[in-house]
């Protein structure tokens, strides 16, 4: 279980569950700039969405009609126009199909699936050519009429590029932004979902849960605050310049919010589970079941989702670890270091599984997941597959494709030139891309 080791020395930095890098410090104004995202990302999930996979078409039509982009990315100027069904965005790699599903996600929950840098995003060389400025544009169809959403971007190769929203030409604030247009990214970096560090599983759960607990990610900030001040605390004890009886205000706080953060954990990783389990069977044939659970940094029994028991869990257990934190100058225990176990047959996929198996369970949460966006909202998201299919063989191929069969729109980005022939009827489009241009066939 190696991969779960990788957080033993921080700095004495309180770990941000939001950053990939665990050593990172304590940022507040990225903390708010994902706490604004994500929370605006979150749709109403408070009543009970059903556990059993919807096979059925949303009540409403979701659709991206056109894209153009101005500076984005590889691209200079783009008019695309796109169709409903399967359509196949292909090209060489490096070419700029990625930035095509970007720029649509984009659209969707107001950020980049790929960076934190929103100046990333704005073309290189824009600046030399006058301007400084990139946007994304998009026509959405709907049940209620058609949309125009709009995402400018000022500033380049930093994550101070200033990002601005309006829908149907007038200015919005993010919050009243983000949703209009539902999509979802499935993406060939998914795989690190099961072998990758834990912090990338944290960061998943943290996004999960948000669209699922509105609450959910002010009480991780608060919790950010108070390992902050925690940490601080722990260094001045082992300098003998506080003493050790000052953690009690911070433990008990501490313990309080930790609870609820992993309460909201659990509860979102069962409903994903009951979601996510058949869809890896139909995915993988003779594989043995997937599993998704929770699991804390430290033993705190089966406590599930009671907030009062885990709370009193997890106090005991800080109590207990005083020493290691101050010695260590960090907090070693609480929702900031937990993880996800994802396995099959009851073995650990990041630590026994092979790279098909490991792929498939990815996808199995990804669709999962989409499929609970769809439950939750009433209409199914616009699907992005990003290489995703390039690696699985053509039935699994196809199994996949079925399942977003009830989308009204899914973009398929390969470099594979005869996936379009391969999936025949299915592919309604086909959109070539190279050097930073794209067009329709």
């Amino acid at each position: 279980m190696a991969r779960r080791r990788e957080e033993t020395k921080n700095g004495g930095a309180a770990i941000n569950p939001f950053q990939s890098n665990v050593n990172a410090p304590y940022s507040h104004s990225s903390l708010l700039s994902l706490l604004l995202t994500y929370s605006l990302l979150s749709i109403n999930l408070s009543a009970r969405i059903p556990s059993q996979i919807s096979r059925q078409r949303g009540n409403g039509l979701i659709r991206v009609r056109r894209l153009r982009l101005i500076n984005f990315r590889n691209y200079q100027a783009l008019d695309l126009p796109l169709e409903g069904g399967v359509t196949v965005v292909e090209g060489p790699n490096g070419h700029g199909k990625t930035n095509l599903l970007e720029a649509v996600y984009l659209l969707s929950v107001g950020r980049s699936p790929r960076t934190s840098a929103d100046g990333e995003m704005v073309r290189r060389g824009a600046a030399a050519d006058g301007a400084v400025h990139a946007r994304a544009e998009a026509e959405v169809e709907t049940a209620r009429g058609l949309l125009r959403v709009q995402v400018d971007l000022a500033g380049s190769g930093t994550a101070r590029a200033r990002k601005t929203f309006s829908v149907n030409g007038v200015r919005r604030r993010a919050a009243d932004f983000v949703g209009a247009l539902k999509a979802a990214m499935f993406a060939a970096e998914d795989l690190r979902l099961t072998d990758g560090p834990p912090s990338v599983r944290r960061r998943y759960m943290d996004i999960l849960v948000s669209r699922m607990e509105r609450a959910y990610l002010r009480d991780v900030q608060d919790y950010q605050k108070l390992a902050t001040q925690r940490n601080h605390l722990l260094k001045a004890i082992r300098r003998r310049r506080s003493a050790a009886a000052e953690l009690d205000f911070w433990d008990e706080r501490m313990a309080s919010l930790g609870a609820r953060i992993m309460a909201a954990r659990a509860r979102a990783l069962a409903t994903l589970d009951d979601a996510a389990r058949p869809i890896h069977a139909r995915l993988s044939d003779a594989d043995g079941g997937m599993s998704l659970s929770y699991a804390p940094s430290a033993d705190l029994g089966e406590r599930g989702d009671d907030v009062r028991a885990l709370s009193a869990a997890l106090l005991d257990a800080m109590r207990r670890g005083r020493e290691g934190d101050v010695a260590a100058g960090f907090c070693r225990i609480g929702p900031h270091r937990d993880d996800l176990d994802v396995s099959i047959g009851g073995m650990s996929v990041g630590s026994y599984a092979s790279r098909g198996q490991a792929r498939t369970a990815a996808l199995a949460m990804r669709l999962g997941e989409a499929k609970l966006l769809a439950d939750a909202g009433g209409d199914e998201p616009v699907i992005l597959l990003d290489d995703v299919v390039s690696e699985l063989d053509p039935t699994r191929r196809r199994r996949v494709l079925d399942m977003t069969d009830g989308s009204e729109q899914t973009l398929v980005a390969t470099a594979e030139p005869n996936l379009a022939s391969e999936l025949g009827a299915r592919a309604a489009g086909r959109v070539r891309v190279e050097s930073g241009s794209a067009e329709r066939r």
